[in-house]
């Protein structure tokens, strides 16, 4: 029988199971694994400017499709990637890690660039195993990306450099088995439905904070909110999964702002996880609706209801029936809208120099396409952007449990690579796309059409925030930002720089309507959040 090597055996499971792209930096001891993938066609392989752009990306596309995103690197680059791997391994995000090690006959030595990757791999990820014969390598390979859909977490094998081309054979490669399907069948509820709609036709001034990211909850949230007479905060990560023209929304919650209705709420069903908004919620009971057990908070642990969302969410429209509303709150919410919308309109006006960001904020609201996907990266910006950009349908990626500064241009990327055809937004601040400067190449290098808007105010401002709210003394806040423009151009970008608000807007559009990868450097002000606590 026709034998063929280990690492054609195992692109060829990778193409079984659905894999299209695969993000790496290639070093010797995985050289035969992109020999093969070079030659077998079927899988693109991106090659990034570093590994943990690459874990980043594989991290980012899971959490835009739901499938498998796949990163590959040397033992030496197992390092970098473990960083980007912990932003897959705490939000939850499906990715399976592939990485070389030293040949089976020097670990355990002290051979150049071997050491025990599983000591390192545990704490990022949900299974981490070292293969040391090519025949159980094709079960072991099923095993790690099984265990990163079903459980939606990191799956890691070491391969050492003597075993990718050892011969298996290959009837023993694995199909994608139908027990991974998306939707577990039937109900699948876990939790007492009967309470839950119990607390929540008890309640007088219910508010809905929707934390999860399935636009087909749209209509069920919808219907629960006029039923329920709630009020509807969208958590930073799900903006653009309700419109914030929904009249029951009355904006977000965290550091910039948080609506009076949240603070006076007397119940709140929470749909999905909001980590962000949580620190600002009430004293006041939780009903949290969520797709597995562990991902609910334990001090939620008492009203919580696990399972199919779509279902539980469509039981607890239906026993909320002939619920009254009361008056005198929907004349809150209504209240909190227009003053959430006053205050848009206020930032929208506001042409200060340096610009404020919640001025470019609003700017991006009206000029992004409903579609767009968004990747936020993190700092104080994220939190302007969570006060000023309502959203309208856009998909918005995001760190939520991590929050994995440099993330937003490689969450970019990856997202433009799966969604050609729609338009791509990295929105980061200087110190975060300092720290994945490198990928701005890997967008010319495969001409990708990412747009990055960088909030530059040359300061780490959430951490300045921070520091003055503790009383603490200031200490690396700043920094050195180059001009980010002629460094744009010089990496093949096209470079914008504004520091004048009159120029924001014309500047924006010329920059969203070009097809081609564009950098937008905007000088802001330093603007300190008003509820950050030390």
């Amino acid at each position: 029988m026709e034998q063929i090597s280990f690492a054609r055996a195992v692109v060829r499971q990778l193409a079984a199971w659905g894999v299209k792209v695969i993000y790496g930096v290639t070093g010797d001891d995985i050289l035969p694994f992109t020999d093969v993938l070079a030659g077998e066609g079927g899988i693109r392989y991106i090659g990034t400017a570093n590994e943990t752009g690459a874990a980043l990306m594989a991290s980012y596309q899971a959490k835009l499709t739901g499938e498998t995103g796949v990163c590959v690197a040397s033992a030496a680059g197992a390092v970098n990637l473990a960083a980007g791997l912990a932003d897959a391994y705490f939000d939850g995000a499906p990715v399976l890690a592939l990485t070389g090690q030293v040949a089976t006959g020097k670990i355990g030595t002290r051979a150049k660039q071997y050491f025990p990757q599983q000591g390192l791999m545990q704490n990022f990820a949900g299974y981490s195993e070292l293969i040391t014969d090519v025949q159980s390598g094709s079960g072991l390979l099923a095993k790690a990306m099984a265990t990163a859909l079903l459980h939606r977490t990191v799956g890691h094998l070491a391969v050492p450099k003597n075993l990718w081309n050892q011969q298996v054979d290959p009837g023993k490669l694995l199909p994608r088995p139908a027990l991974l399907a998306a939707d577990p069948p039937g109900d699948y509820l876990r939790g007492d439905l009967v309470q839950a709609a119990m607390v929540m036709r008890q309640a007088r001034r219910p508010l809905i904070v929707v934390g999860c990211r399935e636009k087909r909850l749209a209509p069920l949230i919808r219907r629960l909110a006029r039923v329920w007479g709630a009020a509807v905060v969208v958590a930073q990560q799900a903006k653009g999964v309700i419109p914030g023209s929904l009249p029951q929304v009355v904006g977000g919650a965290g550091e910039a702002g948080v609506p009076a209705t949240m603070a006076q709420c007397d119940c709140i069903l929470l749909i999905g996880s909001a980590p962000y908004e949580v620190p600002f919620f009430p004293a006041v009971p939780v009903i949290q609706v969520e797709t597995d057990p562990a991902k609910v908070a334990v001090a939620h642990y008492g009203n919580a209801l696990t399972g199919n969302r779509p279902k539980i969410l469509a039981h607890l429209a239906r026993r909320l029936q002939g619920f009254v509303p009361d008056g005198s709150w929907l004349t809150a919410i209504a209240r909190d809208k227009e003053q959430w919308q006053a205050q848009v309109t206020a930032d929208a006006q506001n042409n200060n120099q340096p610009l404020h960001p919640g001025r470019l904020m609003a700017a991006l609201n009206g000029k992004l396409a409903k579609d767009a996907v968004i990747a936020v990266d993190i700092g104080a910006f994220s939190h302007w952007f969570d006060r000023n950009f309502p959203g309208a349908g856009q998909e918005i990626l995001q760190s939520t449990r991590w929050r994995s500064m440099g993330a937003g241009l490689p969450a970019a990327i990856a997202a433009q690579l799966q969604e050609p055809a729609r338009q791509v937004v990295a929105l980061a601040g200087d110190g975060s796309l300092l720290m994945s400067l490198g990928e701005l190449i890997t967008t010319v290098k495969y001409q990708l059409p990412v747009k990055v808007i960088v909030v530059n105010n040359r300061l780490f401002g959430l951490e300045k925030d921070k520091t003055q709210a503790a009383g603490l003394r200031e200490c690396g806040l700043e920094v050195q930002a180059p001009d980010f423009c002629r460094l744009a151009q010089a990496c093949g970008l096209t470079g914008f720089r504004v520091d004048d608000p009159d120029l924001l807007d014309g500047t924006l559009n010329q920059a969203l309507s070009l097809p081609a990868p564009v950098l937008v450097d905007v000088i802001c002000a330093y603007t300190p959040l008003p509820l950050v606590k030390g």
